[in-house]
């Protein structure tokens, strides 16, 4: 019977040790929640400084910044401590972004646990979060138009990696708990 590619994937993994098996690390699973928590209120607050022009003004934010960003980065940090809380329950450690991904479909989606669509919350932030990063360094050296980036495609990237982090965190503690 041949070995799926899921299974060589997260042999690979194991091998290179991006994800480890380690009981100890199940202790951690609520301090990996508590950080997912924080990264919340994080995104809120830069959600807040985009929109609440009474803090804004409080804050003596400039007219033309906007924290859309950090607001991706948060939301998906939020959702990448919440993977690392639900790996941990289970005893694994995993340094790897990709290694989580991975893990997270091979322990959870496989067994029902995760929808496929909490799955797809989670790549979509991450790949969001990599674009905003290598946004980050490009804009340094040259102008966001040049990127094809517009204010409003990075809102909307924003506001809807935003709902996500709630709803994958969500799902996340419901299954710390069971």
């Amino acid at each position: 019977m041949p070995i799926s590619h899921e299974k060589t994937v997260i042999h690979i993994y194991l091998k290179n040790k991006s994800l480890v098996k380690d009981e100890s690390y199940e202790k951690l699973a609520p301090e990996y929640a508590d950080k997912a928590k924080s990264n919340l209120i994080t995104m809120n607050i830069l959600f807040d400084i985009n929109t609440n022009e009474e803090a804004r003004k409080l804050l003596n934010v400039p007219e033309k910044y906007s924290s859309d960003e950090w607001i991706i980065v948060t939301a998906y940090y939020a959702m990448y401590s919440s993977a690392t809380a639900l790996l941990a329950k289970i005893g694994y450690k995993s340094t790897s972004h990709s290694a989580t991904i991975v893990a997270l479909e091979h322990f959870f989606l496989k067994k029902e646990l995760l929808d496929d669509k909490y799955l797809a919350m989670f790549k979509s932030a991450l790949l969001s979060k990599e674009e905003i990063d290598s946004i980050s360094e490009a804009k340094e050296k040259r102008e966001i138009a040049q990127y094809r980036v517009t204010k409003e495609i990075t809102r909307k990237i924003a506001e809807a990696t935003r709902k996500n982090a709630y709803d994958f965190v969500a799902r996340v503690e419901f299954l710390l708990k069971a």
